[in-house]
């Protein structure tokens, strides 16, 4: 009886950490790569500034400390954000507002809201 009590918590125990694990692999940002805008946010979003004739704004913005997004080539816009384990792809990210880009990252989304950690990023 013992044993047969053992056994069946080891199996509960063992099914228990499996969906455990299964439900935080559901839970990850998802990794892509986009292509689009790289603007300031204030300006964007007030009166969609954007473009070739706003690249001075959208940099000087950047530099003040506006927030910075990705104006992305599938329709949406995402705001940008560092990775806490390294900065240099979002640092470089923020210098290049103004400018056509592919982004590497991860996206995550919450109460409507999309945001693209910046991993890589290059000028298109």
């Amino acid at each position: 009886m013992k044993r047969t009590s053992l056994a069946l918590a080891l199996i509960l125990m063992v099914g228990a950490l499996t969906a455990t694990v299964t439900a935080a692999d559901k839970a990850a940002p998802s990794g892509v790569t986009l292509k689009g805008e790289i603007v300031d946010l204030a300006c964007y979003l007030a009166r969609g500034g954007k473009g070739p004739e706003h690249a001075t704004c959208a940099a000087k913005c950047a530099e003040m400390g506006q927030p910075i997004g990705l104006a992305a080539s599938d329709g949406k816009t995402y705001l940008l954000m560092a990775d806490h384990a390294d900065t240099s792809a979002y640092t470089k990210a923020k210098s290049l507002a103004g400018s056509k880009v592919e982004i590497q990252g991860q996206v995550a989304a919450r109460d409507g809201m999309s945001g693209l950690t910046v991993l890589a990023v290059k000028t298109l």
